[in-house]
């Protein structure tokens, strides 16, 4: 597929009839033409800016939202959240790329009180009602903005919302509260240790786990539950008693504090306003936790890993451990 496809900021149509992502094709093979999605009854902010105003609109349909990853997800469900707070009657479609992993598909499934229907692509144009609002808002890692504003305000700006007007409060997750209550007489206490992103770039890596879970032990005296195979007498590793997105969320839910890296658990944490500390290598922490208040964010990035979304080169990745070091030496 050539490189313009790819990084189109957007959803792509697949025989000038069906909407696909350029997601779902590189998983597997497509004979088919493929050009860039451009309908007059789809809008992009991308390609031309709008506004719209919810307390007027009845359906909403958000064509290749709201990301491939967990933690992209659960911040542009938020954005689905703020619209219903705006107007809880809106009908909101959500047509979502088929070939996401199921630990990301189950965020939507948790959500299904703040999403009315949700189906995938590929998604016949003809299916676009022309009474109803359609947004385009695929492939978000090459849009120009997602490195430049907050994430949570890159998903309500490219929606049509004045983010600007929506309250700091509104902003921090706490649809998770709604869609999947903690139990509130939970008496086991531990602090929860989630060093693992979706890549190596923004993992911590494994060489300061031990020492990172014996600082946590010793600064609040509680056990250290986490996801690590590392051995220490006050930790226990929960990796194979969380098989779900939901046990995912329980842990991180029920802990006294959360030690992680730029990652989904950051975004759960602060849908639970879980106190939590965590490390940036790449993005500056402005783009992602700003609206968190609970949250203490440390950036260690420089000049070679700044605004990088992914890598697992072997260069990049030795430099990132070369960051960590640095860092673990001064405390």
């Amino acid at each position: 597929m050539k490189t313009e496809l790819v990084e189109n900021s957007g959803s792509l149509l697949e025989n000038h009839t069906h909407i696909t992502s350029s997601f779902d094709l590189s998983k597997g093979s497509n004979e088919g033409v493929i050009t860039k999605l451009a309908l007059d009854n789809v809008l992009n902010h991308s390609v031309k800016g709008f506004r719209k105003n919810y307390l007027i609109e009845k359906n909403l349909n958000i064509i290749n939202g709201m990301g491939v990853t967990l933690g992209d997800s659960i911040i542009g469900i938020n954005a689905l959240d703020c619209i219903k707070k705006i107007n809880k009657n809106i009908q909101i479609t959500l047509i979502r790329p088929a070939t996401c992993h199921s630990y990301v598909e189950e965020i939507y499934s948790i959500a299904s009180n703040l999403i009315d229907r949700l189906e995938y692509m590929p998604y016949d144009i003809k299916r676009l009602r022309r009474d109803a609002v359609n947004i385009d808002i695929g492939n978000q890692l090459y849009w120009h903005d997602f490195n430049n504003i907050e994430m949570h305000d890159f998903f309500l700006k490219n929606l049509g919302v004045d983010f600007e007007s929506i309250p700091d409060n509104w902003k921090c997750n706490h649809w998770l509260q709604d869609s999947f209550p903690k139990k509130t007489n939970n008496k086991n206490q531990y602090v929860l240790f989630c060093p693992k992103a979706s890549t190596s770039l923004r993992s911590i890596p494994e060489k300061f786990h031990y020492q990172i879970i014996a600082n946590l032990y010793t600064s609040f005296n509680l056990p250290v539950h986490g996801f690590s195979p590392i051995k220490h007498p006050m930790y226990k590793d929960i990796s194979k008693t969380c098989s779900n997105t939901a046990d995912f969320i329980k842990a991180i839910a029920h802990a006294q504090h959360v030690y992680t890296c730029d990652s989904s658990a950051l975004h759960v944490a602060s849908g639970y306003d879980i106190p939590t500390t965590c490390i940036f290598t790449a993005i500056n922490p402005v783009l992602r936790s700003r609206y968190y208040k609970n949250c203490k964010s440390i950036y260690i990035g420089d000049e070679i890993t700044q605004n990088l979304h992914e890598s697992e080169d072997p260069a990049i990745i030795e430099h990132v451990v070369s960051r960590f070091e640095a860092f673990y030496e001064k405390i």
